[in-house]
């Protein structure tokens, strides 16, 4: 693998053979390719009749991913799943546990491979294990900054989304973001979710939203304001909202209040949320995998479950509430 520049200030990286999962769609997608693959469902009940007779997880995971993935790609003229897959696997049959010792397996058989961090520092993340998970991630990335040449120039150098080869990394970069959030290094989470921002402009992984809790967190207001600036039809509702929130913790209240009109304009239902006295879960929440509609009572709620606390938390955004409710029975 190598970085490579392209054009311009475009980079992408070639000859990658990595393929990160969505954290968003890849216990959906991912599942439901592996179900209805006949590979995947002849190693899936392979590893649960080898843990059953009580053979280590390591051994049955090396037979796996040698020979017996090519005898199953000789019969069947399939590709085998991937290693992402069968930690997925082994996640539902055997559980966290078993499914960390194959990542770890994983790991120590592919020892220079960013991927295989990945995916450690993806389960890790996604059950609570972060300490590990911050481990795996840095050392992911370790890894991937080595392929960076001197002349790549992070201020000014993009590495676009719509570059396949290039999303890999840009998901690495959005991990180890998180996972320093979760691990409680603001800072540190700042700084990375800035770098992801400066080399992928367009966001599509979303790195803006986790920005604007960050700043709140490091009372960084002015550039929670500087932030929305740049997103200014954004209708994502950490930046539709978040500059009245830093006015707030600004204590510029008529500032803030100009922010909300433009706001409310565009997500009425955040607004009606915020003011609301008693929030309530809408019902079908998270029953079905359609997602969230961008502007519906969903995407209000589960705003309010993220940010609720800095609104009640600060005076002046509570005059705006007390504001805007008063305004509100007027009409």
């Amino acid at each position: 693998m190598k970085l490579i520049h392209v054009g311009q200030d475009e980079w992408m990286f070639e000859d990658s053979v990595i393929d990160f999962p969505n954290k968003e769609s890849a216990s959906n997608k991912s599942d439901a390719d592996s179900a209805g693959s006949a590979l995947n469902i002849r190693v899936k009940a392979f590893v649960e009749t080898e843990v059953k007779k009580g053979r280590d997880i390591n051994d049955i995971m090396n037979e796996v991913m040698t020979k017996f993935q090519n005898e199953i790609m000789q019969e069947v003229g399939e590709q085998p799943p991937t290693s992402f897959q069968v930690i997925r696997m082994t996640l539902e049959q055997n559980g966290y546990e078993a499914a960390r010792d194959v990542a770890e397996f994983l790991v120590l058989e592919n020892i220079d491979d960013p991927d295989a961090y990945f995916n450690l520092a993806f389960l890790c993340e996604e059950h609570g294990d972060s300490f590990l998970a911050l481990l795996s991630s840095r050392e992911c990335m370790r890894l991937y900054l080595r392929y960076f040449p001197q002349k790549f120039n992070w201020q000014k150098s993009k590495l676009p989304w719509g570059i396949m080869e290039n999303r890999a990394f840009l998901r690495a970069l959005f991990q180890l973001t998180n996972v320093y959030a979760d691990n409680g290094n603001f800072e540190l989470a700042c700084a990375e979710g800035e770098k992801l921002l400066q080399v992928c402009p367009n966001d599509n992984l979303g790195i803006r939203e986790r920005l604007v809790e960050l700043y709140i967190l490091t009372e960084q207001y002015q550039k929670i304001i500087q932030l929305c600036d740049s997103y200014p039809e954004d209708m994502l509702a950490n930046i539709a909202f978040g500059k009245v929130l830093a006015y707030c913790y600004q204590d510029k209240l008529d500032k803030a209040e100009k922010a909300w009109d433009i706001a409310q304009k565009n997500l009425p239902n955040i607004a009606h949320e915020i003011l609301k006295k008693r929030h309530t879960r809408p019902r079908g929440l998270h029953s079905s995998n359609q997602g969230i509609e961008i502007g519906g009572k969903e995407q209000a709620y589960l705003y309010w479950e993220d940010m609720g606390e800095w609104w009640e938390d600060n005076a002046t955004a509570q005059a705006l509430i007390e504001k805007k409710r008063a305004e509100k029975k007027k009409k």
